[in-house]
């Protein structure tokens, strides 16, 4: 009995030690390894290409990105945490009704939670999912707001300011439908979409195709067109004024000019002109584009021949018109300042024998 307690108890207060440490080396590994954290995790929902996700809320009903969860596990490991997610893969009933709620409870599955590690709780603990079947649909692109009193129509498909000098007189959508993807219970409820306005600053004046682009959400919801879609603006130079002084010509048939003189009562006539600057100034630099003309080669001849050695009068119109083309022509408007009745009188004359020389 001697030597089996000299074995038992020699060296007593080292076993004790020894067991003292390794009762403190078990207890430290067993709370790092049971040791709960909270964390953050984003919520990422797998869909198949025929599902809109519509929403996602609470319980409470309200929206929801991610969720807090409390967790256990290693210390040393939780690095594996930074990216935690809860992923599930959404799809609609085969001959279900949509809009179609889906609840989704937050486990350990669904959060795909690294090995050794454990859910605690989760807040929200479940999550409800609106989701619905995405259909195409033709809708018309229409302008963010009505025209205002003054402005051309399609004026809210527009914004900003052209180029100095220059005005917007027409606006149109092309083309006048265009493919929207989104919510089939969404876009059964509307026949349009807004576009976004395009931009004009600085544009010069002329015809531009521009690219636009829909708003991006029809009722709070993400939609998409899936074609291209244009605004068509025409940008003029803002109009001027101007009085150009031009001799009268006559145009007169050459077939019985030869038997008669005519001679026109006004000599010269005001002409008031406006249009875009640029063609104001060509006309400024190039007065001898402008001519007024009597049109007398359009009578009949015995609307213009006297008779016997009497003189003939016959009141006839004055034509203001361009000779030759030039940038902006289409868009001037012309007008007589004087005479203020754009008319004059012609005297018609025969013309004098003239006897052969003897």
């Amino acid at each position: 009995m001697k030597i089996i307690g000299a074995l038992l108890f020699s060296d007593f207060k080292n076993r004790l030690l020894a067991l003292a440490l390794a009762i403190v080396t078990w207890v430290s590994v067993y709370r790092e390894s049971t040791e709960q954290v909270t964390t953050t995790a984003r919520i990422d929902l797998q869909r198949s290409a025929d599902v809109e996700i519509l929403s996602i809320e609470d319980e409470s009903g309200a929206p929801c990105s991610s969720i807090e969860v409390v967790v256990n596990g290693p210390r040393g490991e939780r690095a594996q945490l930074r990216d935690l997610k809860l992923s599930r893969v959404i799809n609609v009933p085969p001959a279900g009704e949509t809009p179609f709620t889906a609840a989704v409870d937050v486990t350990d599955e669904v959060l795909n939670l690294p090995q050794k590690f454990r859910l605690v709780s989760a807040k929200p603990a479940h999550i409800r999912v609106k989701v619905d079947i995405r259909e195409r649909r033709l809708l018309r692109p229409v302008a963010a707001r009505e025209s205002r009193p003054g402005e051309v129509e399609g004026a809210g498909l527009v914004e900003g300011k052209p180029a100095e000098g220059v005005r917007i007189v027409a606006a149109t959508v092309s083309p006048y439908l265009i493919l929207v993807q989104g919510p089939k219970s969404v876009l059964s409820r509307h026949g349009s979409v807004v576009l976004v306005p395009v931009k004009i600053d600085g544009l010069p004046a002329g015809h531009h195709e521009l690219a636009a682009e829909i708003v991006g959400s029809l009722d709070g919801v993400a939609v998409s067109m899936t074609g291209p879609l244009l605004v068509k603006v025409d940008l003029r130079e803002e109009p001027q004024e101007a009085v150009f002084t031009a001799k009268i010509n006559l145009v007169q048939g050459e077939d019985y000019s030869k038997e008669f003189l005519a001679e026109s009562a006004v000599k010269e006539a005001e002409v008031r002109v406006r249009g875009p600057a640029s063609a104001i100034t060509e006309l400024k630099a190039r007065p001898e584009l402008l001519i007024v003309v009597v049109d007398v080669a359009a009578m009949r001849p015995e609307e213009c021949q006297p008779i016997d050695e009497k003189e003939l009068i016959a009141t006839r119109p004055l034509v203001a018109q361009f000779r030759g083309k030039f940038p902006g022509m289409e868009d001037v408007e012309i007008s007589f300042r004087k005479p203020e009745k754009p008319e004059t009188v012609v005297t018609f004359r025969r013309r004098p024998k003239v006897e052969p020389p003897k």
